[in-house]
C-alpha cells in the first residue's frame, strides 16, 4: 500500500505502524514531530497507530533558538 510522508511517496506492507514506518527510515527521531491529517500523533502512542492505504504524514522537526 502506499502513503505519503512530506509529499513523498512510500510503500509499506499492511498492518504497518507508525513507529515501524518512521524507525524504517533510519534518520533521527530526536525533535520530530509527526501529524496525520494536520493532527500531531503523540510519540507514546506511534506503536498503536496502524498506517492505511493513501494515508497522508507530515513530519516536522522542532528546533530551539530565538
Amino acid at each position: 500500500m502506499k502513503i505519503t510522508l512530506n509529499d513523498q511517496a512510500f510503500e509499506v506492507q499492511e498492518a504497518t505502524t507508525l513507529q515501524v514506518f518512521m524507525d524504517s527510515l533510519q534518520r533521527s527521531l530526536d525533535g520530530l514531530a509527526v501529524a496525520i491529517d494536520y493532527e500531531v500523533v503523540p510519540r507514546n502512542t506511534w506503536n498503536d497507530v496502524v498506517l492505511v492505504d493513501g494515508m497522508s504524514l507530515i513530519a516536522i522537526h522542532a528546533v530551539s533558538g530565538g
